[in-house]
């Protein structure tokens, strides 16, 4: 039996034996005052009747339990009826109160004192919970009382382990998925919080293979993109080392080598980048800034690099202003354009759109392979469109948190990657 089982089952039958008990007590307290009342009432009759009984002159039934005295001494009177009962006790009733309670060799009884002159009458009967009737009630309900503890174990075991069962595969579950294991085997889905628990679990086990998977083949690429250009560098330095190169490609083979470096510096810078952005390490400075102005001026700078593929751009501004981060901004815009750009075909048209609450920037590609587009703002993400380490819009993706801007992207013909703010 498992921890969790053990405090559901003292979780509820706890309750209940308080319950049961206090029940019990309450009831036995009550049955017993008003079966009290009723026999000194009784025993008042009983009285009452053997009075009229003496001042008639006739028997006393024989079925009553009764002692008479006069001047305090015990008379015996003629007994009728056909229940004649011996007189077991005895008792002075100048002891007694008019309803009192007496023990008797070890058994208690109830009497009542009625006193007429110098007749004392003294009818006694045991007190209720010797009563052979009330001890069969008490029975009943002790009966009743274990009797309802045992089903309510029973149910509770059932339930506990209808309960505990799926939480205790699911525990397994996690602990395979912890240790990098992704076969797993899930319990049945329920339609309860444990139910969507274990469809949490699930879609976090798929999520955690698509990123292992997509990590892999991140550092397959990123190992790839390092290991190419060190190729080069180590090919070019081997020439010079061994001085074949001449003088006149010795600028040439310098800036092979420089270009190389570089590249494998954007890749590392990239990397740390993402990892300050991800740890809140780089501070934004939020200002109020004209956001049709910074694109006019961002744009400029790329027409050089537009005429390689004689890509026009497509201005569609409004006078806009946003609380934001000037430099985040033209990273985010820049990285939107250069995709954009990259997924352009040969003498296509990429247009920057600016309303009051929304910016775009749409391409005329072949738009994002929907398997990936759901995750394209995730780390290691690569499409066709994109010529990087897929840590471009990763990086965006942080940028727009950072500045609580909303975005998306929309891919039909071409793509549409857009910003929004209220």
């Amino acid at each position: 039996m498992n921890r969790l089982m053990k405090k559901l089952l003292w979780t509820a039958i706890l309750p209940l034996v308080v319950m049961a008990l206090l029940t019990f007590g309450l009831t036995s307290l009550l049955i017993g005052r008003f079966a009290e009342e009723e026999t000194y009432a009784q025993l008042e009759r009983e009285a009452a009747i053997v009075y009229e009984a003496i001042q008639e002159g006739r028997g006393i039934p024989g079925q009553l339990d009764v002692l008479v005295f006069q001047n305090g001494q015990r008379i015996e009177f003629e007994r009728g009826g056909r229940m004649h009962r011996m007189m077991p006790i005895s008792l002075d009733p100048n002891d007694l109160a008019i309803q009192d309670e007496v023990s008797v060799n070890g058994t208690r009884f109830l009497t009542y004192l009625q006193e007429e002159g110098d007749i004392q009458i003294v009818t006694y009967s045991p007190v209720p919970f010797s009563n052979p009737q009330f001890q069969q009630i008490y029975l009943i309900l002790a009966g009743g009382f274990i009797l309802a503890l045992l089903v309510a174990i029973a149910v509770t075991y059932w339930m506990s382990r209808r309960l505990t069962q799926p939480l205790v595969e699911l525990k397994q579950a996690t602990a395979s998925i912890m240790e990098g294991r992704h076969d797993i085997s899930l319990p049945s889905v329920t339609n309860d919080e444990i139910g969507d628990l274990t469809v949490t679990i699930g879609q976090m086990n798929t999520s955690l293979q698509e990123k292992e998977a997509l990590q892999k083949s991140f550092i397959s690429g990123v190992t790839h993109d390092v290991r190419t250009p060190l190729a080069i560098v180590r090919n070019e330095a081997e020439l010079l080392e061994l001085g074949v190169v001449h003088e006149t490609e010795m600028a040439t083979t310098g800036k092979s080598i420089t270009e190389e470096v570089d590249r494998i510096d954007r890749l590392v810078n990239q990397m740390l980048e993402y990892s300050k952005l991800s740890a809140g390490s780089i501070p934004l400075e939020m200002e109020l800034i004209q956001l049709d102005e910074l694109i006019r001026r961002l744009t400029p700078r790329m027409s050089e690099w537009f005429r390689q593929k004689d890509v026009t751009l497509d201005l569609r501004l409004e006078t806009v202003s946003i609380q934001a981060d000037r430099l985040a901004m033209e990273r985010v815009l820049s990285n939107f354009i250069r995709n954009a750009y990259e997924a352009s075909p040969v003498g296509g048209s990429i247009t920057i759109t600016l309303t009051s609450n929304r910016l775009e920037v749409t391409d005329e590609g072949n738009g994002i392979d929907p398997s990936i587009q759901h995750a394209i703002w995730d780390m290691y993400v690569k499409g066709d469109r994109s010529n990087g380490h897929g840590l471009g819009l990763a990086i965006t993706k942080l940028l727009l948190d950072a500045q609580g801007l909303s975005y998306g992207v929309d891919s039909d013909k071409g793509a549409t990657f857009w910003i929004g703010w209220t």
